[in-house]
């Protein structure tokens, strides 16, 4: 039996992609506007990078639906044009809204996780060089397949349309390998960086990561799921499989997906900071401060002016993390202006 020509329940396959990612975007807001430790600027950054990239994903979703509804409801009444032919011949305004918003989407994802490598390598601009120049060039051959799409759809010239068809198969082509290309750049960096800095945690504390949480973490935070998926199309697309329609519509919800489940792991702490992706095996770098290590807190609290003397309660004037320093706050405490008993100045050096 053979194929359909268009699948119609790859429409069906990218709803469920896109609910999945409505419920995600949901989180993700809730969790940047939670989250105390970010700024109003931060937080209104992030908004914006999760919210451009929902909006082209959710334009594509849209558009799909409004291609497949119309075909059938043009062919729901007798002499229609065959539900095949609606379904082959799309308006050139559709296919180019469509495309557009597609590889937009392609576009922020591509910044996305450039800037995230350059982050996560510490910002060396000579690891992430080679993916910048691969994503503008993919900028250029975006535009001129998308313009000679546009121009094969509405041109009635036999000569101009092969010239045209030739024109939007080799820049596709060429987009899509630099796509994959920049995809496959980014995530292999980031996964190598990922394994690198764990390699150096374990050297730095002896004791490993929870499992899950470092098995977690290479996938995510290096977007595979995004570069699988797009893997996945080019080869299917080239290939002239008709099960790219599936690949095509599950991808355009995916290069949403992939980028904020980033941000969303970065907004809920469970990233690591900027300053962690050191791979030196620094026991200061990759262990979280705890109450054991964070120094020594005071507990002095000085009585009202009018008292006549010092007392020790339980309130810190501050931490002090070696010995010199307890030493000095000690000996200032003792030479001050106010006069001391021997049993207050002892507590004091218990207390340091």
């Amino acid at each position: 039996m053979a194929s359909p020509p268009v699948p119609i329940s790859s429409l069906i396959v990218e709803d469920w992609f896109h609910g999945l990612y409505t419920a995600g975007i949901f989180l993700t807001l809730w969790v940047i506007f939670t989250n105390s430790a970010f700024t109003m600027e931060r937080k209104a950054g992030l908004t914006a990078i999760v919210l451009s990239m929902y909006i082209c994903s959710t334009m594509h979703c849209s558009l799909q639906w409004y291609y497949y509804s119309k075909a059938i409801d043009d062919n729901e009444l007798p002499g229609g044009p065959g539900l095949l032919f609606s379904l082959t011949h799309l308006a050139p305004w559709l296919e180019a809204t469509g495309d557009t918003f597609f590889c937009l989407n392609i576009l922020i994802a591509d910044i996305l996780f450039i800037w995230r490598c350059w982050v996560v390598w510490q910002r060396r601009w000579v690891v992430v060089i080679l993916p910048i120049i691969m994503s503008t060039c993919g900028i250029g051959m975006a535009a001129r397949f998308i313009v000679a799409q546009v121009t094969l759809e509405t041109s009635g010239d036999a000569f101009t349309s092969i010239k045209r068809r030739n024109d939007f198969l080799a820049f596709s082509t060429a987009y899509f390998v630099l796509s994959i290309a920049t995809s496959l750049f980014t995530t292999t960096f980031l996964a190598l960086r990922i394994v690198m800095v764990q390699r150096a945690a374990v050297k730095a504390t002896g004791h490993r990561k929870n499992p899950f949480s470092a098995a977690v973490e290479i996938p995510v935070e290096s977007a595979a799921l995004y570069s699988l998926t797009l893997l996945i199309f080019v080869i299917l697309n080239v290939t002239k499989n008709v099960n790219a329609f599936y690949a095509q519509n599950i991808h355009a919800q995916m290069t949403g997906i992939a980028p904020m489940l980033i941000i969303l792991r970065v907004a809920a702490g469970h990233s690591r900071d900027d300053t962690a992706w050191s791979t030196r095996p620094d026991p200061s770098i990759h262990t979280q401060p705890t109450p054991n290590n964070r120094g020594i807190t005071s507990r002095i609290r000085f009585r009202p002016k009018d008292a006549t003397s010092i007392g020790v309660d339980s309130v810190g004037l501050g931490t002090y993390t070696t010995d010199a320093e307890r030493s000095r706050v000690a000996v200032q405490i003792s030479s001050g202006e106010a006069n001391t008993s021997d049993s207050d100045i002892k507590s004091v050096k218990e207390t340091a």
